[in-house]
């Protein structure tokens, strides 16, 4: 790959790993309101997930040229339902809830979330068919992108947490508005799947 694709590639998976999505939001959350220690589950189960969509992604990309619109269709109205379900569970977080009822807190919403969010699916077919596979067609190819892709997406989750851990004591302040902010950002993004 060519210096100047491969830059094109590094700030193409900076961006969309940085950018607000599911992810990220989710991440602000759950480090508002537990502190980066405690957002540890949630982002175990985001990276374990980005990692499985990303080879599922690579395998996809190896095979076929493009993803079937029917597939895309299907994924987004999932994608929708399963943001809509977070934006109220955070919407209608308490403050004060104990950590096993708090909304996002655990690895498999992390994990879950991953085979719905149509951001990192377009984000990992994107850097395979435009950046990867026109330079390599090997299995080896497949895994390094997987990882390099992942590592990125999960570094935006990770930045992400880390910033709400530091807003905690601004968040907890104002933890109402703070939950409804996020959950209509969560809405922005379902109405950016459907709008898209």
């Amino acid at each position: 790959m060519p210096v100047s694709v491969f830059s094109a590639f590094f700030v193409f998976t900076f961006i969309t790993a940085i950018t607000p999505g599911p992810n990220n939001i989710l991440s602000l959350s759950t480090g508002s309101r537990k502190g980066f220690r405690g957002s540890l589950p949630v982002l175990a189960g985001i990276c374990a997930g980005f990692f499985c969509v990303m080879f599922i992604c690579g395998l996809l990309s190896f095979s076929f040229s493009a993803l079937s619109p029917l597939f895309i269709r299907v994924m987004r109205y999932a994608g929708c339902l399963y943001i809509l379900w977070l934006a109220w569970k955070i919407a209608t977080a308490k403050p004060d809830a104990d950590d096993a009822a708090e909304a996002g807190a655990g690895f498999m919403t992390g994990f879950v979330l991953q085979f719905v969010n149509v951001k990192i699916m377009i984000y990992g077919m994107t850097a395979y068919s435009a950046f990867i596979l026109p330079y390599y067609d090997s299995f080896a190819a497949l895994l390094v992108g997987m990882c390099f892709l992942a590592l990125m997406g999960s570094a935006g989750t990770v930045v992400w947490a880390v910033a709400g851990a530091v807003l905690q004591r601004l968040f907890r302040q104002h933890a109402r508005l703070m939950n409804i902010l996020m959950a209509l950002m969560l809405l922005a993004c379902a109405w950016s799947l459907l709008d898209s």
